[in-house]
């Protein structure tokens, strides 16, 4: 690779979204040299449903406890705590969470995870500088940047999303649309009718097999998208932003929240790899997390969670990795039997049942009715979900 001197580091982490921060707040204390870069500056914004888990949080908590004040005090952010189900036209299925969960814009909570990871001052930031090449050699991974800097290190993390360069480079990874899904999304400020601490899905004929949400950020504004599986998308010809438009003119309920509102910025698309399929998530020299380790869950869309989680077990693997002096892929698939190990089971039923349910509206319906009339299965769907 040619331009500037190499700069030498024992990690590099490509991306500094919720993944590749908190591989990194979790190598803080290891001694290691570690260069964390991104395409972007910060802060930015960054297409998504904005709703962190609480499991992410949790995890969040676990690698850096000092956190907890700041998330907890932090003033741009809607604390959920239960969810309003809309299936077709019957009334709203309500479920009520145990643990609190966060509606966060992600250009807030990323900047926010980025500046605990310089506060500490262990982690160099290169911004403006997103892998444009990357190959593995005897001397370890070097990358070249679209910023022209050079780097080596003997790990890499690839932690930068669903279009990942480390997952194109290292693991040979290709979209596969069996496997991946498409949304779009907006900000709605002005919008009536809403409680903050509670998210809204709608499940709804017009939409399925896929499904449309409206998470206040605020009390009058709110996160609002529409999402689908990519074979429904490409065999129906779907336009989700025409789709997008046309459930909001022609849902009562959805008109009596944003008839009045203001659509913020414009309506934007973005990509969700599915965990319906094992794919390669580590090799010689490289741990995938996140979004380009391809974690999205196939039922729900949720990401941030298992970044967070896959981010911490690949910088734990990695301090391993540097104890025994060992880099390989043989030495690696430790990382990818764990990843594998902690989700597949569940993700794999989870993607069956979309595959072969998700567009049966009248079961949909149906099973709606009764978790109205039985608290015992609304306790089970809730547990699922």
């Amino acid at each position: 690779m040619e331009g500037e001197a190499i700069k030498n580091y024992d990690v590099i982490i490509c991306g500094a979204g919720p993944a590749g921060t908190s591989a990194a707040m979790a190598l803080e204390n290891s001694g290691l040299k570690i260069a964390l870069l991104d395409k972007y500056d910060f802060p930015r914004d960054k297409i998504c449903g904005d709703f962190v888990a609480a499991k992410g949080i949790r995890e969040l908590l676990k690698i850096k406890p000092e956190l907890k004040p700041r998330i907890e005090n932090y003033p741009q952010k809607a604390t959920n705590k239960s969810t309003q189900l809309f299936v077709g036209n019957l009334d709203p299925l309500h479920l009520d969470w145990v643990l609190t969960s966060y509606t966060i814009k992600r250009e807030e909570f990323d900047n926010l995870l980025l500046e605990e990871v310089l506060k500490a001052g262990k982690v160099d930031f290169y911004p403006n500088n997103g892998a444009k090449k990357i190959k593995y050699t005897d001397s370890g991974v070097e990358v070249e940047t679209a910023g022209g800097e050079r780097f080596l290190a003997k790990m890499i993390i690839g932690a930068d999303g669903a279009h990942s360069q480390v997952s194109k480079s290292l693991a040979g990874y290709k979209i596969d649309r069996d496997h991946y899904g498409g949304s779009v999304r907006a900000y709605f400020t002005g919008v009536e009718n809403i409680t903050e601490s509670i998210n809204e899905v709608y499940v709804h004929k017009d939409v399925v097999p896929g499904y449309f949400w409206l998470f206040p950020v605020s009390a009058t504004e709110a996160n609002v998208g529409l999402g689908m599986h990519s074979t429904h998308i490409t065999k129906n010809k779907v336009n989700l932003k025409e789709l997008f438009y046309e459930f909001l003119e022609t849902s009562p309920v959805l008109k009596s929240k944003l008839g009045n509102a203001q659509m913020n910025g414009k309506l934007e698309g973005f990509g969700l790899p599915f965990y319906s399929k094992k794919y390669t998530v580590s090799g010689d020299g490289f741990l995938l997390v996140g979004d380009a380790a391809s974690l999205i869950d196939p039922t729900n869309g949720e990401g941030i969670m298992p970044a967070i989680i896959s981010g911490n077990m690949a910088a734990q693997h990695i301090v391993k990795c540097f104890e025994q002096n060992r880099f390989d892929a043989e030495f690696n698939l430790a990382y990818a039997n764990e990843l594998h190990g902690k989700y597949w089971k569940e993700m794999k039923m989870k993607a069956w049942l979309v595959k072969h349910f998700a567009d049966k509206t009248k079961l949909l319906n149906a099973l709606a009715y009764v978790c109205v009339k039985s608290p015992f299965i609304k306790k089970r769907l809730q547990k699922f979900l």
